[in-house]
């Protein structure tokens, strides 16, 4: 069983090794690019010529650019929930006012009883005033 585990490890390795992407040339043909010769194509280089410092400099830059675009992502989205919390707001400041407005009829206390439950809608629903990324519906 012992050398069964070691020859399946050498095994990997070994094969591991053996895919390295060094041994592929590509072709500019025109264009676009391809793996295969193509007439009046250029072959490339695309061998990294950065040293291991300058790959991991940015490496490091990358992974800031990453923290600094999802910090403003979270900020955006705190600030579009702020705003459409404060259209709602405003809402229902213009529902109450205009009862109020209505006369003798309307009633004085303007809780959320007096108002009336929310409904749901079942049927298209109001598209939100700031644009907000969605994952696809699940299908049941």
């Amino acid at each position: 069983m012992r050398n069964a585990f070691l020859f399946a490890t050498i095994f990997i390795a070994s094969y591991a090794l053996s895919t390295g992407a060094w041994g592929q040339k590509v072709y500019k043909c025109g264009s676009s690019y391809s793996q295969t010769p193509c007439a009046d194509g250029t072959a490339i280089d695309v061998k990294d010529e950065r040293s291991k410092d300058d790959k991991a400099a940015a490496d490091q830059a990358t992974k800031r650019d990453m923290k600094v675009a999802n910090d403003m992502e979270k900020a955006r989205l705190k600030e579009e929930k702020e705003a459409m919390s404060g259209s709602e707001k405003k809402e229902r400041g213009h529902a109450e006012t205009k009862s109020k407005s209505a006369g003798k009829d309307a009633p004085k206390d303007h809780d959320q009883a007096t108002l009336g439950p929310k409904k749901k809608h079942k049927g298209k629903t109001k598209d939100p005033e700031f644009f907000t990324a969605k994952t696809a519906a699940e299908k049941k």
